[in-house]
């Protein structure tokens, strides 16, 4: 069983992670960020399945698939009310409180469906992470989805800094020490394997090896859902201490190290690319005959920047 949770741990990378570090590099709309974001927002609806679905795992014993069942049915009967509330609830209510031009009572109200989503859900036996990245979807649903997520990101900021310091306090050194084999192991599973399998995946739906490398450079981590999937398996006895205190020290080393990564991987690959020759590493494709000798100058306004408008200046001509 320890097998099956450490392998839904490492293949779950952190969207928040991952989403400031493109918008730091400036890589967040380019077409490597784009399926990097692509790929770990579907991880991280994988993780809502896993997070119902690991408490009932375990051994395969006699009506251990009818309590999978039960599992699966409970969290049906949740999510089809949320879905429910996601198209016909909660818009209205977020467009009459934005009516009120009342900052502070749309963050309380923004608020409230966030920790009342994820009291739901703990009343139903499933976590309180899920809960909240349930409400998350549900706002988002709306129209003042970009606008909530405006009022909430310096606290998003904050949280995620608490974050971090209670895994901190949350490691043992003492057992990390005695399991160094086992954190060797696991790095190596985050950072060597999911370069090789998210590059080879990439590369099979024809995209260039130049974003086919920068993607499995940018995955080679975990973040705050493998935090949670593992706490999720502790709870439920599927883990020892050895394995939950060996996964936050890799959460943390592996985005440590992917920091740098993703800073420098385009330096290296462009590097590489002109070494090799045009031909060998293609990052964008060809370009057209009827575009070839154009230079396209570019200017993203204040207002473009943030996804509300477009390039403010946009200049094309031929060089000689």
């Amino acid at each position: 069983m320890q097998r099956v949770v450490i392998g839904s741990v490492v293949s779950v990378a952190s969207t928040m992670v991952l989403a400031r570090l493109l918008l730091d590099s400036g890589d967040l709309r380019a077409k490597h960020g784009r399926v990097m974001i692509g790929i770990t927002l579907v991880e991280d609806l994988a993780v809502v399945v896993l997070t119902v679905l690991l408490p009932a795992l375990g051994a395969l014993e006699p009506g251990r698939f009818a309590t999978i069942g039960k599992a699966l049915w409970l969290a049906v009967l949740i999510l089809v009310p949320f879905a429910y509330l996601a198209a016909k609830a909660i818009p209205p209510l977020l467009t009459r409180i934005a009516k009120t031009q009342n900052a502070e009572l749309f963050l309380l109200v923004a608020l409230s469906i966030g920790i009342g989503t994820a009291a739901v859900t703990q009343l139903a036996g499933l976590s309180l992470a899920l809960g909240a990245f349930l409400a998350g979807l549900i706002i988002s649903g709306s129209e003042y989805g970009h606008e909530t997520l405006a009022r909430l990101l310096s606290l998003r900021d904050a949280f995620v800094a608490l974050f971090f310091v209670t895994i901190g306090v949350l490691i043992d050194p003492r057992v990390v020490w005695a399991n160094l084999p086992l954190l060797g192991l696991m790095l190596g599973l985050i950072i060597v394997g999911k370069f090789v399998i998210w590059t080879l995946v990439v590369r099979l739906f024809r995209y260039a090896w130049g974003t086919a490398l920068l993607v499995g450079v940018g995955l080679t981590q975990i973040g705050e859902f493998s935090f949670v999937l593992v706490q999720v398996a502790k709870t439920a006895g599927h883990v020892s201490e050895d394995v939950y205190n060996t996964t936050l020290a890799a959460s943390l080393l592996s985005i440590l190290l992917n920091a740098p990564l993703v800073r420098y991987a385009p330096g290296w690959i462009a590097t590489l690319h002109f070494k090799m020759g045009p031909a060998s590493l293609p990052i964008q494709g060809g370009v057209p005959d009827d575009q070839a000798g154009h230079v396209v100058l570019c200017g993203f306004g204040r207002m473009g920047s943030t996804g509300w408008g477009s390039p403010s200046i946009i200049l094309s001509f031929r060089t000689p």
